[in-house]
């Protein structure tokens, strides 16, 4: 996928102290999209793709698109921030225990210099998330926007499947999020949270692979469970077909119906950036 860049006519960069800015970083790319908060409507979606191997290096690329993108020199209202990373727990709300981050972190994961424990709270699912990002990442970001919020990127997949599900106590659902070598997964089963997850695949097997592996260990009926497609995945490519030959009902993700959207983002699939676009008050 090419870098996007659409700004709808009637986007006032005067009146930007109104808006709210949402960041979605990966070592995939930096995207970031711009809703005016008073209309309900989604005036600016950019996306630069980015070819990285490791999270130390975000922070030089990120650092050029914040001093020279325009429009994120701009005063916002208010600013939350994605970060997606495999390094990531998550720990059931009546289990926490404040100060106990970086123990839950550890118990799954090794440490790195240089990186700092993170968490946000998923109000649906009751439970947090804890994840890990470079310390001079987090910090370029905080001077840049001092009040911005920080959350794992699996918090608008897991908020929107439960909310989508809240009056369908029976039905099961697999969330598929891709990235380029990348995908998260979240299966839910109602208002349950079953599954959130990351998984690298190399090709068409190893995908088929996880998704199929996932459907036999949580014992799902590929005839009744819905799949639901998200981020960088073609209708046109071969493993959709493959997918739909082992799994009855698959689909591509919607974009939320509560916000308008600039006539210039049906230039790319809609399920493109549903996560980004899911962000603002996706609890």
């Amino acid at each position: 996928m090419h870098d996007v860049c659409f700004i709808d006519k009637l986007f006032d960069r005067e009146q930007s102290n109104l808006c709210h800015l949402s960041i979605q970083i990966s070592l995939d790319g930096f995207s970031f999209a711009i809703l005016d908060i008073p209309k309900g409507k989604y005036t600016v979606l950019k996306s630069f793709r980015l070819f990285l191997k490791r999270p130390r290096l975000l922070f030089v690329k990120v650092n050029e698109l914040l001093n020279n993108e325009e429009l994120l020199q701009l005063k916002y209202k208010s600013v939350e921030i994605l970060y997606a990373t495999a390094t990531f727990t998550l720990v059931p709300q009546m289990l926490y225990q404040n100060g106990a981050a970086d123990k839950y972190l550890q118990f799954n994961h090794e440490t790195e210099k240089g990186f700092q424990t993170e968490k946000c709270l998923l109000p649906r699912a009751e439970s947090w998330c804890i994840f890990s990002m470079p310390e001079n990442l987090k910090e370029l970001l905080l001077l840049k926007y001092p009040r911005a919020t920080f959350k794992h990127d699996l918090f608008p997949l897991i908020e929107r499947a439960l909310r989508e599900n809240r009056n369908f106590p029976e039905r099961k659902q697999v969330h598929l999020h891709f990235f380029r070598t990348s995908f998260e997964v979240v299966v839910v089963a109602g208002e349950k949270l079953l599954l959130g997850n990351q998984f690298n695949f190399s090709g068409d097997n190893d995908l088929i692979y996880f998704v199929l592996r996932i459907f036999d260990q949580l014992r799902l009926t590929p005839d009744t469970t819905d799949l639901v497609i998200h981020g960088y995945f073609l209708q046109a490519e071969s493993v959709y077909q493959t997918l739909k030959k082992y799994i009855r009902k698959v689909s591509f993700a919607k974009p939320n119906t509560a916000y308008a959207y600039s006539t210039t983002f049906a230039q790319v699939p809609e399920h493109f950036f549903t996560s980004l676009l899911d962000l603002y008050k996706c609890e």
